[in-house]
């Protein structure tokens, strides 16, 4: 199987209703604010037939790392539904996002609690403290700070891993 890649603006009502019932179906916790981060950008999808088996999306964010601004991917609402888990799915889908993203950005950033998952596909743990931005004001996430990944891109050179990293906030999970 092969992923399709597909634009969000671009994603059928049927796509879209297939997304939130593979969501539903693979998250414990996925809140409206999780799927709604999950558009903007790129969706990478296995399909069969019409049921949507795999997806991970990227979309745009801005991050502070240290005081500089980066550009970077963030990748969204990786799933796989549960009775096609451990068949590669995931692993489809994440490479080809990650074969995308060399060209429209530096670097590519995640949360997850899945770690090893990622670590095979090439992304490294964040060692810095996160942050979120409300109001203008850096305000510390300790509890995110073991969540955060980076997949180094060809545009990372000089990122530092050990930096503080901040987000602005958005509804629901800021990172």
């Amino acid at each position: 199987m092969t992923p399709e890649i597909v634009a969000s603006d671009a994603l059928d009502a049927a796509t879209r209703a297939g997304l939130w019932r593979l969501w539903a179906s693979a998250f414990d916790d996925f809140e409206d604010t999780d799927g709604a981060h999950a558009f903007g950008g790129l969706h990478a999808l296995l399909r069969e037939g019409t049921e949507v088996l795999a997806h991970a999306s990227v979309v745009p964010r801005r991050v502070l790392i240290g005081r500089e601004a980066w550009a970077v991917g963030y990748v969204e609402a990786v799933a796989v539904a549960p009775a096609r888990q451990h068949q590669r799915l995931g692993t489809a889908v994440m490479a080809a996002l990650q074969d995308l993203l060399p060209d429209r950005y530096p670097a590519a950033m995640l949360a997850t609690g899945e770690h090893g998952f990622y670590e095979r596909l090439g992304w490294e743990r964040w060692r810095g403290p996160s942050h979120v931005v409300r109001g203008g004001v850096r305000v510390r996430t300790p509890e995110d700070d073991d969540a955060l990944m980076v997949l180094r891109l060809p545009g990372s050179r000089g990122l530092d891993l050990g930096a503080p990293v901040a987000c602005e906030d958005r509804p629901g999970d800021a990172w």
